[in-house]
Parts: C-alpha cells; structure tokens; sequence
C-alpha cells in the first residue's frame, strides 16, 4: 500500500489485511451499534472525526480505521490524531465491509466520551436540562441533541426506555453534538425529579391543554423541560409531576409538532428570554 502522508504519519499506521482482526470486529460492531463494551463511541467519517478532534478534552480519540484511498484524502485531518492515538488502514473493499453508511467516506474513529459530572450540572446557575421521557426515533434524539447544543442546553438527560443518543442513527443526526452536550443516561423519573427539585430546577412539561402559553411564561431560572415519545406524548404520571404544564401556540387544527420540533421551540424561548447569553461565553 503506498500512502502520501508524511512520514511520521506512515510510520504510525498499521496495516491490517486479515477481516478477523479483533480491531476490525470492534470497529464493526461499534459502527453497528453505537458503542463498545468499554463504552467507547463509533463514529464514522471524516466530519465526526473532525468534531472529536475539536471536543477535546470532553472526548478523547482512541482509535482511527482509515481505508487506503481515505489516507492520502483526509491527509491533514489524520495529522491532528494525537499521538495516543492509534491508527488503522485497510484496503477500501475492506473498510467498506465493516462501514454501516451506504457511501461510505474511508474513515472511521473510537471515541471515549468522558462521563458528564451532574453534581456540577446542577450547581449551575439557569441550567437548562433537556429530559427525553421515552422517544424511540434515533433521527429524532440526535436532532434534539444537535438543538440543545445549539440553543445552550446544559445536559440531556435521558429516561429508560429512551433510545440511546450514541445509536449511530441518532450521532449522524447530531452533526457530531453528542460529543459536545454532556448526557445522562437510563434515569428513573421518580429519583431524577427529586433530584431535580432539590436542586431547585422547575420541571415543566408541554401540554397542548394547557392555558398557559410558553410565549407567556418565565424561563429565565434553572428549567428541565420533558419531551415525550413521538405518538402519545409525555405518559401521564410523568406530565403530573411536571411543576408547569405550558402550550405551544398552533394552529386549532393541528394536532401536536414532532418531539424534536417541540424540543427546540422551548429551546429557542428559553435562550431568547435569556438574551441568547451563550453567544458572549468564550
């Protein structure tokens, strides 16, 4: 295999040729189902490579699979890998076997996404946390993701039953926000709501009933907004425990807006009324 990097680059790269590789069953897996056993995330292209390598330190580049075109292509890219890092090239016929895209670009990575201190979180003045109570479509919580990174979102915070922010589907939809928006996973409602009050965090739910308007009511404290599954909305003993039942203001004939629209239009009142104060952060 003959690759225009530069020579300390080549000398980094280990060439794999044989499909049973352990590294390539990981990456394999990992591109399948979002994570491996260590809990690494499996990303693929050269746009989420990019935006790990700019999450630093938050998350950490472990290991990067390079196909043989894709090594002299995304030459600069591969040379911002840090040097901890390890680096793999196969052929191209090979990395398309084990890629889940369907144009597959040749360049894959293992991530480790530090863990998020929730504590902290919380001690945040005007935290704004995301609670995701049961949504199923993976398209759907990476786009939530990509908005409350966007929008100043604190944290999502995920309930069982949830599908994972890390599902492939749901990184791509992300545009490579889960590596920048800290999330807790799998929470119970009952523990997480008492920790929430305690914390003096307002949870409010939307409720398409409710006299009151969000274009109406105060956002500018800590908040936790709730974000029902795509069909049948928030379930019934999670809406009760919201502190603030609040309606979006549409059309009379229409019915509900989709979880991850809802998500970003609380978003969006939530940063206005704060004067979109995360533009000034460093």
């Amino acid at each position: 295999m003959v690759m225009n990097t530069s020579g300390s680059q080549r000398e980094r790269f280990r060439h794999i040729v044989s499909p049973s590789n352990p590294v390539l069953k990981i990456f394999r897996r990992a591109l399948l189902d979002g994570t491996t056993r260590q809990g690494w995330l499996g990303m693929e292209g050269p746009l989420l490579l990019e935006e790990a390598l700019n999450a630093r330190p938050a998350a950490i580049v472990q290991c990067v699979l390079v196909g043989e075109s894709a090594a002299t292509k995304f030459q600069a890219l591969l040379d911002r890998v840090p040097k901890e890092a390890e680096l793999v090239s196969v052929s191209d016929r090979m990395f398309e076997q084990i890629a889940a895209t369907q144009t597959p670009q040749g360049v894959a990575a293992l991530v480790e996404i530090r863990p998020p201190d929730f504590d902290a979180i919380l001690l945040r003045r005007g935290v704004v946390l995301l609670i995701a109570c049961g949504i199923q479509d993976p398209g759907n919580i990476g786009t939530i993701v990509r908005s409350g990174q966007a929008l100043g979102a604190s944290a999502l915070i995920t309930l069982r039953e949830t599908v994972s922010p890390f599902n492939p589907k749901a990184v791509r939809a992300s545009a490579g926000a889960v590596l920048r928006l800290p999330i807790i996973r799998n929470q119970d409602a009952g523990p997480l709501f008492a920790r929430l009050r305690r914390a003096r965090v307002r949870i409010i739910a939307s409720d398409r009933h409710s006299p009151s308007s969000l274009a109406e009511a105060d956002l500018k404290g800590s908040v936790a907004f709730l974000i029902g599954k795509e069909a049948s909305g928030l379930p019934p003993e999670v809406a009760r425990a919201a502190d603030l039942l609040l309606s979006i203001p549409i059309r009379p004939e229409t019915d509900s807006v989709n979880a991850a629209t809802a998500a970003g239009i609380f978003l969006y009142e939530a940063a206005r009324q704060r004067g979109f104060a995360y533009r000034r952060e460093p």
